[in-house]
This record gives structure tokens, C-alpha cells and sequence, in this order.
């Protein structure tokens, strides 16, 4: 690798966290390429070729940070199943409780009118992981509804957790009922379109929510991840 190529690398890396830093610190309200660019110290004309617009360049830094995570930490759950779908989704989560402008300009840009299909569907499967994967699953060993349409099913699980993250974040949702209502949309939805052993899973760990109001609790991950 040449020193060239080094250097375009380190100012990548550089301007996508920046780019995070500013979202968390001032919202989508306060951002701008202008002033990625003055933190970055890299022309506003860099910024453009190399990410092309705003939104782009967000959601190429929300991509890496959601990647680093999947890269760097290790579950001790099976992202295919049930649990492990909520493994993750409880751990991100509260990431989220810790970062709320980051987490409200990622739910105001995927409700976006005019949102670029690709970064839609990035945001969608950050929102959903491996869930398509888990249902085929059920589909093949006969634990999933006839009717379900898991293409369909997956993007109303991505709006009602976006919708979520949207309300807590402007308010309407308080901390404390932030994670119960984020496991609810996965129980939910588990309940509905699953039967057999899935489904009595997801119904009894519902039963046990409403009696305790605690969310499933699940074994730490071991984490080599780095904020950056």
C-alpha cells in the first residue's frame, strides 16, 4: 500500500468520524458539509467528490459504525434465532440511550421523503440484522405462518422500530420504556407470525415482561470494538 493510498484512508476515516461526532453533538439541524469539512480540514470540494451528497456521506458513516460493531463483537447468541435477534437489538439499543441526536437523525433520515434507496436499505438492515435469515429458517422447518410475506414483514419491523426511536428520541417515549417498547415490536412480531416452538418462546418471554417489566436478559459479548 502507498503512502498516497495510507493518506486517502486516514482522511476517510477522519472525515466519516467527524461526521458521527457532529450528528451526535448537534443533530441533523446542525449539519452541514461546511462544517464537516472545517473539521475534517479538508475542502468542501474533497467532501463532494469523494461522498457525494449530505446524505450519502452520513450514511456511509452510519454503515461503518453499525459494521465495525457486527465485525468486533461477538455474541454468544446465534444471530439466527430468536434470542439472538434480541441479543443484539437490546445491546444496540443502548447504544442509542447514550447518543439521542445520533439516533433521532438516523430515524428522521429514514422516514425521509426523498431518501436514497441504497441508504434506505442500509438503515433497514441495520434495523432488522439477520432477521430475513431467521424467518427462511422458520419457513424450511414449518414454524412460520403460511401467510407471511417476510420481505413485508421485515420493512414493517424497521418502520415500527425507527417509528420507536423516533418518539423517544423527540420525547414522546420516556428512557425508562425505551428498551421494553424496542423488545415488544420483536415479540410482537415473533407472536404473530410464527407457531410451535418459536412462538411459545416469544409469547412466554412477553408473559414474563409484563409481570417484571424487565426486558430478557442475555450473556455479555465479548467486545474488542473501539469507539471511534
Amino acid at each position: 500500500m502507498t503512502y498516497d493510498s495510507l493518506a486517502m484512508g486516514e482522511r476517510r476515516k477522519r472525515i466519516l468520524h467527524e461526521t458521527r461526532k457532529l450528528i451526535n453533538e448537534e443533530g441533523l439541524e446542525g449539519f452541514s458539509m461546511r462544517k464537516i469539512s472545517m473539521r475534517a480540514e479538508v475542502a468542501p470540494k474533497t467532501l463532494y467528490n469523494a461522498f457525494g451528497d449530505r446524505d450519502r456521506l452520513i450514511g456511509l458513516a452510519i454503515r461503518e459504525m453499525y459494521d465495525a460493531v457486527r465485525e468486533n463483537v461477538k455474541f454468544r447468541t446465534s444471530d439466527k434465532t430468536l434470542a439472538g435477534l434480541l441479543d443484539r437489538a437490546i445491546m444496540l439499543n443502548r447504544g442509542n440511550l447514550k447518543a439521542r441526536n445520533y439516533a433521532k437523525a438516523v430515524s428522521t433520515i429514514y422516514f425521509a421523503k426523498d431518501i436514497d434507496k441504497d441508504l434506505r436499505d442500509i438503515l433497514q438492515e441495520m434495523a432488522v440484522g439477520k432477521t430475513s435469515e431467521w424467518l427462511e429458517d422458520l419457513r424450511a422447518c414449518g414454524q412460520l405462518q403460511d401467510w407471511v410475506d417476510i420481505e413485508h414483514l421485515t420493512r414493517h419491523m424497521a418502520n415500527m422500530e425507527y417509528g420507536l426511536i423516533l418518539d423517544w428520541a423527540t420525547g414522546r417515549v420516556k428512557d425508562s420504556e425505551y428498551l421494553f417498547r424496542f423488545v415488544e415490536i420483536v415479540l410482537f412480531s415473533a407472536m404473530a407470525a410464527t407457531r410451535g416452538e418459536v412462538y411459545e418462546t416469544a409469547q412466554a418471554m412477553m408473559t414474563s415482561m409484563a409481570e417484571t417489566r424487565e426486558v430478557p436478559t442475555f450473556q455479555n459479548p465479548a467486545i474488542r470494538f473501539q469507539n471511534s
